[in-house]
This record gives structure tokens, C-alpha cells and sequence, in this order.
């Protein structure tokens, strides 16, 4: 008898063989382990045979159709090799979100100095806030794309970051000078009058006042320049008028009618320089501002050094602190050499009233290097001295409030000056017993040209 061998062999029946427990195992075995999905139906010959039948689910590839498993992406492993899933993508993601809270940060800095500073109008400071808030997506953005892009967002979010941190230290540096500046109370009946005016809508006039001494603003000393500025903050007009040191008028409340030099009004503090002025023009000044001339020389120093244009040739003397030779037209002066420039009055022809317009040329100077780029590096150094050695009591609410309506009219200021003239003589002054002094005598006509200027800006004309 032929043995019928193959898949498709038939099994003897388990129960045929005695206890058939041997045969029964190695047919169990086969049934689970033999796959015959594909074998035609009606292979076993008994129905209880078909029952035995192995089972499994169908799959795609066991169909007709043409069906291709899709290939796992490998994973990628770590550099190191022990199989670590690679976190490169992540970490680059989360590299990008720290840089972004990092400038998100920088920015919230910004915007909170810019309010306590509180110099700039509110419609900046929203735009503000939409320009850097689109900056630090933006950036966001190319640190999520290739390489070359990464690496510039990257750099860029740190540099914008740095510029808005330094930006915002600076601007608190700023906030802490003015609350120097604006604790000056020398004047202590001033302050009320002062402390009511809007110095955004309404014209105001400012005494400022430079003292002959070194070291502390404090001191109560002459004051060689005396300079009144009248401002008005809607059309946007300043006058400044320059009043010659040895101007021959009454002090109020001091000379009992007789007259003496104005500079000798200092020596009775700051007030009664402000009363010997308002008698002389006939204006009310309710703010002032001192400085001494320890602060003319380092601010100078700190700016570099200004150039003055001189509209004489002079050779300064050894009462003005310095001997040099001042050239006629554009000079470059240092801090002590731009004192010496101011402080020259035996040199000149007219005297004091040619050593006023110096004073003028010297501000102007100071004034055009202070908006010069180099300002920005040099300004936190500038503003630490002014703060020390400048006094006003203008408060800071009124400097914030004033410098506001700068930047929200976007117009420069016309600024005129004007200085009063006299004639030279010697006359007895009341500070003084030991005879005659060196003074000049004012021009009313001069004086009443500026009591109309004044009025004319205070009036808006």
C-alpha cells in the first residue's frame, strides 16, 4: 500500500489506534502549527474533522489585490549609539520657545520702564507693543525653519533682547536723575505757585541760573549767568533773554530801595535772584534751575568736547580760571577751557553784555553735541553728573508731562534769544562798603523790548 504523503495526506483518525495519546499530541501540534488557509475547502472527510479546521484572521495581503505593507520609519538614535530615541527636533523646538520667553521678557521690561519713565504718549507706546510683539514671532518663526535660518533668528532674538534689556536700564537710570533733579528747595515759596501749573497747555518762564562756585548745587553763592526762559508749550516758542551779571537794579526785600549788582542777589539764595528779575521785567517766574559751574565742566568733558563759535579773537585772563587764546569763529573747547570762554568779561570790548552771548554760544553748543548719536552711549554717564550737580523744582510729573507733549506734537521749537544791554560804570552798591564797583547801567529801552517779547510768547504771537 502506497503512503499518501503531502499536505493534502490523510490523517488516520485518532481514535482507531487504541488510547492513540501519542498520535493525538503530534496531531494536535500539526493542526495549530500547519497553516492551510489556502488549501481547498472539504480537506477533512468527516464534518467533525472540519470542526478541527485552524483559524485565523484574515489579512490585506491575503487578498487578490496588489497590497504593500508600509515600511516603519526606522528610528533615529542618539549620536551615541546606545539606541536612545533621537530628541534633536524637540530640543530644537524647545530651544526656540526659550529664546521666545526670553525676548517676550525683554520686551514686558521695555514697555513697564517706558510707562514709569512716563515720557512717551500712549499712542508710541501701543505701537510699540505691536512692532516688537510681530518682531518676536517673527523670530519665533525662523528659528522653526532650516539651519541658516535657525541660526539668524537665533541671533537676532539675542541682540533684540539685549538692545530692549539695556534700553529699559537706561531708561530707569533716566527716572532716578529727575527725582535728584526735581528735589530742589531752595525756593520754598515757589513751590506752591509752581506746583499748579501745566506746563503742557500753559506758557510758563524758567530762571536759570549758573553760580560761581565749585562743588556742591547747595551752596548759596553769585550767580554769573542769569537767563530767563519763556515758554510756550502750544505754539511751541521759547525767548530766551540773557540779563548781564553786573546789571545795576534794586533787590527786592533786601537793598531797601537802593540798587546793587544782580549777581549779588545769589548771595540771598535763588528766590531773591527770582524777585530781582520778575521787578526788572515785570513777569512772573514760578520755576528755576541751577547749576554751578563744577557741572559745566564734566558735562562738557563727558560730551567730548563742543564746538563754540566765537564772534571775537580774545586772550582770556587769569580771573576766568584759564589763559588761552580764543580764535574768532569755530573753537573746540574742553570742559575747563568752555568755563574760561564764559567766565571772560575784562577781555571784551562790551563787557558783560559781550560775555552774556558767549554764555548763549556755549548752551547752543551743548545742545547741538547732546543730539548727536554719541549721546546714547554717552548718556547714562551725562545724566548720573547733571543729576548731581543740576537743581530745579520743576517736579518730575511736570518734566514728564512737558517732554510728552514734545513727542506728541512732532514739531521742533523756535527758539529766539534776546540778551538786555547797558552802559558801563562805577557806582556804589549796596553789598558792598568799600567803595565803587564795576557796573552797568540798563537800557530802559532794552528792557522794554523784552518785557513786550516776553508778553508776545506768553500770548502766542
Amino acid at each position: 500500500m502506497n503512503r499518501q504523503t503531502g499536505p493534502n495526506r490523510r490523517r488516520p483518525d485518532p481514535s482507531s489506534r487504541g488510547d492513540g495519546r501519542r498520535v493525538r499530541r503530534r496531531y494536535e501540534e500539526e493542526r495549530y502549527t500547519y497553516d492551510d488557509y489556502d488549501q481547498p475547502y472539504g480537506r477533512y472527510d468527516t464534518y467533525e474533522e472540519e470542526e478541527y479546521r485552524p483559524r485565523r484572521r484574515r489579512m490585506p495581503e491575503d487578498l487578490d489585490f496588489r497590497y504593500e505593507k508600509r515600511r516603519k520609519r526606522p528610528e533615529r538614535t542618539a549620536p551615541s549609539g546606545r539606541g536612545e530615541r533621537y530628541q534633536k527636533p524637540v530640543r530644537r523646538k524647545k530651544a526656540g520657545r526659550l529664546i521666545l520667553l526670553i525676548q517676550l521678557f525683554a520686551t514686558v521690561l521695555f514697555l513697564l520702564s517706558a510707562v514709569y519713565l512716563g515720557m512717551f504718549p500712549w499712542l508710541y507706546l501701543g505701537i510699540a507693543s505691536i512692532v516688537l510683539l510681530l518682531l518676536a514671532l517673527g523670530v519665533y518663526r525662523m528659528q522653526n525653519g532650516f539651519r541658516p535660518k535657525r541660526f539668524l533668528g537665533t541671533l537676532l532674538g539675542l541682540a533684540l533682547s539685549a538692545i530692549l534689556v539695556a534700553s529699559s536700564f537706561f531708561m530707569y537710570e533716566v527716572r532716578s536723575a529727575l527725582g535728584k533733579i526735581t528735589d530742589g528747595n531752595e525756593a520754598p515759596e515757589l513751590t506752591e505757585k509752581a506746583a499748579g501749573i501745566d506746563v503742557s497747555q500753559e506758557p510758563f518762564s524758567v530762571y536759570i541760573s549758573g553760580i560761581d562756585v565749585y562743588g556742591e548745587i547747595t551752596q548759596q553763592s553769585r550767580s554769573d549767568v542769569n537767563i530767563i526762559a519763556t515758554v510756550n508749550p502750544k505754539t511751541k516758542e521759547v525767548l530766551l533773554v540773557t540779563t548781564p551779571r553786573d546789571y545795576y537794579v534794586e533787590i527786592p526785600g533786601v537793598s531797601e530801595g537802593q540798587k546793587d549788582k544782580l549777581t549779588h542777589a545769589g548771595n540771598y539764595g535763588i528766590g531773591t535772584s527770582i524777585a530781582t528779575l520778575e521787578n526788572l521785567y515785570e513777569v512772573d517766574i514760578p520755576f528755576y534751575v541751577r547749576v554751578n559751574f563744577t557741572s559745566l565742566i564734566q558735562m562738557v568733558d563727558t560730551l567730548g568736547g563742543i564746538d563754540v563759535k566765537s564772534e571775537l579773537e580774545f586772550d582770556t585772563g587769569e580771573e576766568s580760571g584759564l589763559v588761552m587764546h580764543v580764535e574768532k569763529g569755530l573753537n573746540h573747547f574742553n570742559g575747563q577751557e568752555a568755563l574760561a570762554f564764559v567766565r571772560e568779561r575784562h577781555a571784551l570790548e562790551d563787557g558783560d553784555n559781550q560775555r552774556g552771548k558767549n554764555q548763549q554760544a556755549v548752551i547752543e553748543a551743548m545742545i547741538k553735541k547732546a543730539m548727536s548719536p554719541s549721546i546714547l552711549i554717552k548718556g547714562p554717564k551725562l545724566i548720573d553728573q547733571v543729576s548731581g550737580n543740576t537743581e530745579t523744582n520743576m517736579t518730575t510729573k511736570q518734566l514728564q508731562e512737558l517732554v510728552r507733549a514734545q513727542l506728541t506734537g512732532l514739531n521742533g521749537w523756535n527758539v529766539t534769544s534776546v540778551a538786555a544791554e547797558g552802559t558801563s560804570a562805577r557806582k556804589y552798591c549796596y553789598s558792598y562798603s568799600g567803595g565803587t564797583l564795576y557796573v552797568t547801567i540798563p537800557d530802559e529801552a532794552s528792557v522794554a523790548d523784552i518785557r513786550d517779547k516776553i508778553n508776545a510768547v506768553e500770548e502766542g504771537k
